[in-house]
């Protein structure tokens, strides 16, 4: 079977219409349509039911949906993993969101090239929506994330709760600077904090907003182990009275990979969580 047939029936899924899902895989909705009139004569039945509100599952498509999930994961890793490098007996790829790179993803990729010189190792730092469809397509075999997808067959752990608190520059707390942790900390940041929902200055990335604060002054939200060397030496603050928001993160990964190198993974990254170094994102060169 042609393997783009099965990633075009999950971007339906996905995307909720045949339209929507033309435009994410850039194909014409006539290639879109051919697709699923071709699955669907390989298999013998009908996969959607199209409305003018879009497409929606039939009890067949219902059950073919974790088929087409394992497909293109097979295909992927296959691609992925062959041929290994030499000298290498397997491959491990992992991806974190951008914000958890340091030092959480450096130093779980570096102890586990410490520990496992044999195992090649692909490490990917991205969005988080974007890391999950990696992992449902089998181009990766976990993600560190903050706002996880439930999908069949998908196993959801959560490796470290992290609180956001506000600090502001020691010498100059002002501006209001809003950074964006996603919807659910927008929802809450508004609801506790009404009159800061329109900042004039905002950051979609905490690195960033950091390095602003400590460079140019004001105030806004971080992570607390984040925030904890600034605090100690005084260049940052904490505001006091503010309000705080729960922000935990977690590993996403396939249950059908919970046997061999991924537990000796596991055992690496609660390690590295429970480390008490440098988090302040700042890299030395």
């Amino acid at each position: 079977m042609d393997i783009n047939l099965a990633r075009t029936f999950l971007e339906i899924v996905r995307s909720g219409s045949f339209v929507a899902a033309a435009e994410r895989l850039n194909v014409t909705q006539t290639t879109v349509t051919a697709r699923v009139q071709g699955l669907e004569s390989l298999l013998g039945c009908r996969l959607f039911e199209r409305s003018r509100s879009g497409a929606r599952m039939t009890d067949n498509g219902q059950k073919f949906l974790a088929h087409a999930n394992k497909l293109v994961q097979t295909w992927e890793a296959a691609l992925r993993d062959l041929p290994l490098p030499d000298g290498h007996r397997a491959l491990f790829a992992v991806g974190a969101e951008v914000s958890l790179c340091n030092p959480v993803l450096f130093n779980w990729a570096r102890r586990l090239r410490e520990g496992w010189p044999s195992q090649a190792l692909r490490v990917v730092a991205g969005d988080g929506a974007d890391l999950q469809k990696q992992l449902e397509l089998g181009a990766l075999d976990a993600a560190l994330v903050y706002r996880p997808e439930y999908w069949p067959g998908t196993q959801v752990e959560q490796v470290l709760e992290e609180k956001l608190i506000q600090v502001c520059a020691a010498d100059d707390p002002e501006p209001y600077v809003y950074v964006d942790w996603g919807p659910e900390f927008r929802h809450q940041h508004d609801a506790a904090l009404p009159e800061q929902v329109r900042a004039a200055l905002n950051f979609n990335l905490g690195p960033l907003a950091l390095q602003y604060l400590l460079q140019c002054g004001g105030r806004g939200y971080f992570r607390t182990r984040v925030a904890q060397k600034y605090l100690e030496s005084g260049q940052l603050r904490r505001v006091e009275a503010a309000p705080e928001f729960s922000y935990p993160v977690y590993l996403v990964y396939s249950r059908d990979a919970r046997s061999g190198f991924m537990q000796e993974a596991l055992a690496t990254l609660r390690a590295v969580v429970a480390d008490d170094g440098d988090w302040s994102q700042r890299w030395e060169f």
